[in-house]
């Protein structure tokens, strides 16, 4: 900007060279007024050139400063470039190349029907796998031990959900889980102790059980995203707001074998349709790995 400020200075300079030997035939004797009025006319223009030099100096200066004063880096170095540009124009060529620059999303809906043996949809859900969204902050969900079992036996969470599991018996429990990506052990507590709690920080099923009991039971299924939903009760589900392009779509219940479909989602949305299987229930082990043992249950 300095250097800006000597070049104008400097340009004056020479403006007001120009000038003198007109001013000093000012002091010549006897000047004709043809001469007279040529140095006139002379001084004149000068003054005007003078005038707008200083003019499109103080421009730049005003449109520099209101850059600097709006944090704009970009547009600055752009105005350093082009130092005769109205500040108006360069705001205008900046807003309308903004919007280019900007990576456009499309969304659409995923919609479909599952077969689902026996007609049972109440604990069948579908998720978009592929696709990933912040961990959810500050939400939780809470499963009970109450009679000796888990209640609900069946929740749905997005990662980051903290799910916290209150003993409502007079009996300890141990709560635990060796799912590979959510294994965690809450040890032994009673009613009346404080509840303890885990956090679901990796999609995927969290099998949960009871290192006391064999029978208590529950299924945690952890969702990358919002989108999933559950199955309506003819078997259809609509998923919302979900990005174009081909997407992994699951189906899944804690009693049946989990499908997985490549679902290529339009603009005019996508569709999906599964059959699913039942599975058969398979024993667990304690949080050691080894059978249950004699403890009266």
């Amino acid at each position: 900007m300095h250097s800006r400020k000597l070049l104008s200075i400097a340009a004056v300079t020479q403006v007001l060279a120009w000038q003198s030997p007109l001013l000093a035939q000012d002091t010549k004797p006897g000047p004709t007024m043809a001469e007279f009025k040529q140095l006139q006319s002379d001084v004149s223009e000068q003054r005007q050139l003078i005038i707008q030099l200083m003019q499109n100096e103080q421009q730049r200066y005003d449109m520099l400063l209101r850059l600097i004063q709006g944090g704009s880096k970009n547009n600055l170095e752009g105005a350093a470039a082009s130092p005769a540009m109205a500040p108006s124009a360069t705001a205008t060529a900046v807003s309308k190349a903004a919007p280019a620059d900007e990576p456009k999303r499309r969304f659409s809906v995923l919609e479909g029907k599952v077969v689902v043996p026996g007609g049972d949809t109440s604990d069948v859900y579908v998720y978009v796998e592929d696709v990933r969204s912040a961990p959810s902050r500050g939400k939780m969900v809470e499963i009970k031990q109450e009679n000796k079992q888990f209640t609900p036996r069946v929740a749905v969470v997005q990662t980051g959900t903290t799910v916290t599991f209150p003993n409502m018996d007079p009996i300890f429990h141990n709560v635990f889980s060796n799912s590979p990506r959510n294994s965690f052990d809450l040890g032994s507590y009673r009613a009346g102790d404080k509840a303890r709690s885990v956090v679901m920080s990796a999609p995927g099923v969290v099998d949960i059980f009871c290192n006391m009991h064999s029978r208590m039971t529950a299924s945690v299924l952890v969702v990358p995203s919002r989108l999933y939903t559950r199955l309506r009760a003819d078997g259809t589900f609509r998923i919302e707001n979900v990005p174009t392009g081909a997407h992994e779509v699951v189906v899944w219940s804690p009693t049946t074998r989990p499908l997985k479909h490549k679902i290529d989602i339009t603009a005019e949305g996508g569709r999906a349709n599964f059959e699913l299987e039942y599975t058969e229930m398979r024993s667990h082990t304690n949080k050691q790995g080894q059978p249950y043992g004699s403890y009266k249950e």
